[in-house]
């Protein structure tokens, strides 16, 4: 088992929360732009990579966010192409009751998943990643 300590990182007083932990521990790696936008509730949004060129996924490529009632992002996909570095993705996402995503799951994998825990505050204080019943990756993070 691996297991790495940070002993300090510094924040700008903004809460802590999934955008902190993709830029200082690199995961979760994919997340759309952002989680809540009111404006597309209850709609499919498709943003093709070039929208002037066919789209199709051998030259361009898709990404597709789904909204609940509320406008929180609900699924969030990508379709990859020929030619792209970045696998496809599709990943489901719940949320608490107070609009905090708690699970990030793989749709066509569904023993990929990501939980997080948050505190009083709206802190994440915890991230875990899994494959299936085995712990990948837990981040723990202290005041």
């Amino acid at each position: 088992m691996y297991r790495e300590l940070y002993d300090t990182i510094k924040t700008d007083k903004g809460n802590i929360d999934l955008y902190f932990l993709k830029k200082h521990f690199y995961s979760p790696y994919y997340l759309p732009d952002k989680f809540i936008d009111i404006q597309n509730r209850n709609k499919t949004i498709s943003i093709w990579q070039d929208p002037k060129d066919k789209q199709d996924h051998i030259r361009n490529w898709e990404h597709v966010y789904t909204y609940d009632s509320l406008g929180r992002v609900i699924r969030y996909t990508y379709s990859s192409c020929i030619i792209c570095s970045t696998l496809p993705y599709d990943y489901s996402v719940t949320y608490n009751s107070n609009d905090q995503v708690i699970l990030i799951q793989e749709t066509k994998n569904p023993i990929t998943f990501l939980k997080f825990y948050y505190n009083s505050k709206g802190d994440i204080i915890k991230y875990e990643k899994y494959l299936g019943d085995v712990m990948e990756l837990e981040i723990r993070l202290l005041n």
